[in-house]
């Protein structure tokens, strides 16, 4: 649900509830029809709950875009390096299809992320556990310290896209127990509302105290 539409209910139902708390009359009244303190400091608790709930929530989803757009910026950049590294390999190994095959060099590139995390896996590893490899690479300005930083930022770009993941999981369960709340809220205040329209009938000035208009 619109979480505008969520805070525009919730002021109603707060006014409401403000509204029996800072009445002696209004109280008098709902007492008849059950609606004792204690009833009414259960919808309180009620509005309490899912007021902490959507704070909990903007929260989570501003957690969730902040993951989503770490983890974009640094694949974007771990991309980038990845295919000039390859294409730099491809030229220092041309016509040595043996040594490109090991680096899984040949053919188009994956663009899903997790074939992507393979074939760099694939290159980094094989590139790092080969000294001669590192030595030709290193005629085209490919030093180890180069090459072992594009190698963890492969490996940072996994472990950002688990936390990406896990804050979009804690995000949507954030608006499950939000909404769920916020129903139990909803059936409450529905039944106080036509308790009060019943109980100040002939009091409409106290109903309006109450913000509820009367029919």
């Amino acid at each position: 649900m619109n979480g505008k539409i969520i805070a525009a209910k919730l002021l109603k139902i707060k006014e409401g509830i403000s509204g029996v708390e800072n009445n002696l009359e209004i109280q008098e009244k709902l007492n008849t029809f059950g609606y004792t303190h204690e009833r009414i400091n259960e919808g309180r608790m009620l509005l309490d709950r899912v007021t902490g709930l959507m704070t909990a929530q903007v929260k989570e989803y501003s957690e969730q875009y902040s993951a989503s757009d770490e983890f974009g910026k640094l694949w974007k950049k771990t991309y980038g390096n990845y295919m000039v590294t390859l294409k730099v390999i491809r030229v220092a190994f041309t016509g040595e299809m043996d040594m490109l095959q090991r680096f899984n060099a040949i053919g188009r590139r994956n663009r899903s992320l997790s074939g992507w995390l393979r074939d760099s896996k694939i290159l980094y590893t094989n590139v790092l556990n080969s000294p001669e490899t590192i030595e030709v690479l290193a005629r085209y300005g490919y030093t180890l310290e180069k090459l072992n930083r594009e190698f963890q930022d492969v490996s940072e770009v996994e472990r950002l896209h688990s936390k990406q993941l896990s804050e979009m999981g804690t995000a949507q369960q954030s608006t499950v127990e939000r909404d769920d709340a916020f129903d139990s809220l909803c059936k409450w205040y529905s039944k106080f509302r036509a308790i009060a329209r019943i109980a100040l009938f002939d009091k409409p000035q106290l109903l309006e105290a109450l913000g509820i208009v009367k029919k």
